[in-house]
């Protein structure tokens, strides 16, 4: 099976407006932002029961526009969301201006065609690296061997438009500046984040994890995981106050704490990981030790996945 896709690029650089000037600031506009938890979806992979992990949208609004940080997986749960947003958007009088996908995994963008027929004068957009990642999930090597079969006909023809930011990942919302900033290899490669600067806020897509298993299998090696742990340095040093991942749990609070419980991860990983080798075991073995040491962490597909990249399919 192959999903129908039409690609259009445009490579507009996004203006960023002239600074905001200096007013009181009991009246000065500012950034307004929320949330939507998508539920994890379950996984067609019999026999087991396996689900992806719940994934965090990011809305962000100002004075007369708004953007969505992300989109859901399923045409269903699109159509959720797309409710939402109306919620939130129409008592406002406020319109969708952007769909900024953080990467190219496609759990953060197969909602997009359902999402902008919604709201068509949306634009799509993010950086030329997460573009052609983007495209590669549609590459049948790529979509009928994975994304088609654990999710099959729950994924929208892929015929959206994307827009690609300028080099330096600036754009503005209302005049706020925002800007994509690129931190390389975290669960994937040509990761980003978006730095809201007005709001100290990160939005951290898949470089930053909540609760939830981190997803290793493209993280496979010491090396790779190393870029991961700079990746977040990276992102400590545009200082912000709120971080929001993207796979989290409903508990889970928007504090720089997500980095702290992310390094935690990659480096007990790696520990276990050791630490199941010394005793001559396997995958099982590896999930029992990472699991008794985050036993709050949710996804197990994810988790299962990662731990075959590790050790392979076998069950000791």
């Amino acid at each position: 099976m192959h999903i129908p896709t039409l690609l259009t690029l445009l490579a507009i650089p996004l203006a960023l407006s002239s600074p905001l000037d200096p007013r009181d600031p009991q009246t000065q506009p500012t950034l307004k932002w929320t949330t939507y938890l998508q539920p994890a979806l379950p996984v067609y992979d019999p026999p087991n029961n396996y689900s992806f992990s719940p994934t965090t949208l990011t809305l962000i609004s100002g004075s007369t526009e708004a953007i969505l940080i992300d989109t859901p997986l399923s045409n269903v749960s699109a159509l959720t969301v797309s409710s939402w947003l109306t919620s939130q958007l129409s008592p406002n009088n406020l319109t969708l201006k952007y769909i900024y996908i953080t990467h190219g995994h496609g759990d953060h963008f197969f909602g997009a065609p359902v999402i902008l027929s919604h709201f068509p004068s949306a634009t799509l957009i993010a950086t030329a690296g997460t573009i052609a990642h983007a495209l590669e999930q549609l590459e049948p090597s790529q979509f009928d061997t994975f994304w088609g079969p654990l999710f099959p006909g729950q994924i929208a023809p892929q015929t959206q438009t994307w827009t690609a930011l300028p080099e330096n990942g600036l754009f503005d919302l209302d005049g706020f500046p925002m800007q994509a900033v690129e931190v390389g290899q975290t669960d994937t490669y040509n990761s980003t984040v978006l730095h809201v600067p007005s709001l100290n806020m990160v939005v951290a897509g898949d470089a930053v994890y909540g609760s939830c298993f981190q997803y290793l299998q493209e993280t496979s090696t010491p090396a790779l995981r190393a870029e991961w742990l700079k990746a977040l340095v990276k992102i400590e040093g545009l200082e912000p106050e709120i971080v929001i991942p993207a796979h989290r749990q409903e508990w889970d609070g928007f504090g720089v704490e997500n980095l702290a419980r992310t390094r935690e991860y990659l480096r007990g990983w790696e520990v276990e990981v050791l630490d199941t080798v010394a005793v001559g075991r396997g995958k099982e073995e590896l999930k029992r030790r990472v699991g008794s040491v985050f036993p709050e962490r949710v996804g197990d597909y994810i988790f299962e996945i990662s731990a075959e990249a590790a050790f392979g399919n076998g069950t000791a």
